[in-house]
């Protein structure tokens, strides 16, 4: 699926094209209607763009009917692990940093050394640099943060009330595991109960791509301890 960032454009845009509307829309009208969903008309030429549309609306009302919410507490968890564990990148890194620069001071390598520790010095730096400063985050951070942290929760919530309705196999994400076989039924069942449609039938094929071409992604082997556990535990609360 697309990085939670897209996928939270595509939520803010939704609801600034629809506050107010009679009919609700989305996209630009003066592009073809490429699909309809729970009352939405969808405009795109994107079979991508398409599918979240049509899965985010859905989404949104299984989430609302299954009482999937997220409460502060699981926020404050979540960024509070996230913090202690980009502090351990940072620490772990910085030693690294440290252990190199005595390396490359001490002298007596060879050409050949010196160049592959500098560059791994190069690397390093760059990585604390992007990890950012430590100490208190400022209100704007941690506003940022529980943002990011209640985006992820709920996602998690609805793929594991997903799987536990429509089971099939689960594949890997960088946000989590995904029940990849469980949105594809979930998304049939839709389809065929008329609560979405595709107009465009040029799209068809590209929509549900994902889901049914295994190709494309990487499966949790069936019946390992890795699949059963897949959603055993919330994550976020795993450390």
């Amino acid at each position: 699926m697309k990085p939670l960032a897209a996928r939270l454009l595509a939520c803010a845009f939704i609801a600034a094209v629809t506050t107010g509307c009679a009919h609700k829309t989305y996209g630009d009208p003066k592009d073809p209607v490429a699909g309809q969903v729970l009352g939405t008309v969808i405009h795109t030429k994107d079979a991508e763009e398409l599918r979240y549309v049509v899965l985010k609306e859905l989404t949104d009302r299984y989430a609302d009917e299954k009482g999937i919410t997220v409460t502060q507490a699981e926020k404050e968890v979540y960024v509070r692990n996230m913090r202690q564990a980009l502090q351990k990148d940072r620490e772990q890194n910085a030693a690294r940093r440290d252990e190199l620069t005595r390396k490359l001071a001490a002298g007596g390598l060879s050409e050949t050394e010196r160049k592959a520790l500098a560059s791994e010095l190069d690397t390093v730096s760059r990585t604390i640099e992007a990890l950012g400063r430590s100490g208190p985050a400022d209100p704007e951070e941690t506003t940022a943060r529980e943002q990011i942290a209640g985006a992820f929760i709920r996602q998690w919530k609805i793929n594991k009330a997903l799987y536990q309705q429509f089971g099939g196999r689960i594949i890997f994400q960088q946000g989590g595991p995904e029940p990849l076989d469980a949105y594809r039924r979930f998304l049939e069942e839709a389809q065929a109960q008329g609560e979405f449609r595709i107009v465009n039938k040029d799209l068809e094929a590209a929509f549900w791509r994902y889901y049914r071409n295994d190709s494309i992604h990487s499966f949790y082997p069936r019946g390992s301890k890795e699949e059963a556990q897949a959603f055993a535990a919330p994550p976020w609360q795993s450390k």
